[in-house]
């Protein structure tokens, strides 16, 4: 075997082992779509929302997570959606925390999580578009989930 075949076979086992790390981190819309389907899990959870309300959490719930499944790297098999189901559900364990001690920075996270859940609820049944995650709250919107998650919190 020559020194070339050799630094060959070396640089393609360094990059193999180099690429491995990358495609089991998770991308952003990944993290961010599974904490909204928790966040609207939690807001599903509980007595005092109508039929209709509870409907549209679960369907922002399902969607989110959804998306966190399409943004995964690999194949999505069985066990991978029960690992993100599981993941999620962590996720909410360790929520339910901050939303017993009211927090602010959760709301704010809960009115983020709503504003882009109205983006994908305002496209009917047939998702087309993943649309952006917002950095700017329509006055309307943000004053309809900072009232919704107001009260689920007790504040």
């Amino acid at each position: 075997m020559s020194r070339f075949s050799v630094l060959a076979c070396v640089c393609g086992l360094a990059l193999v082992g180099m690429g491995a790390p990358v495609l089991a981190q998770e991308t952003r819309l990944a993290t961010q779509s599974l904490h909204c389907a928790a966040i609207f899990e939690v807001l599903g959870q509980g007595p005092n929302h109508d039929a209709q309300q509870a409907a549209q959490h679960a369907k922002a719930t399902d969607i989110f997570t959804r998306v966190h499944l399409q943004e995964l790297p690999q194949p999505v098999s069985v066990s991978t959606r029960e690992t993100v189901l599981q993941k999620r559900s962590d996720a909410v364990q360790a929520m339910h925390a901050a939303w017993l001690a009211k927090d602010a920075s959760l709301r704010e996270e809960g009115v983020l999580c709503g504003a882009w859940a109205e983006g994908f609820l305002a496209q009917g049944d047939r998702i087309q578009f993943v649309p952006v995650f917002p950095k700017v709250v329509a006055p309307g919107v943000r004053s309809q989930y900072q009232t919704l998650l107001d009260e689920r919190m007790g504040r």
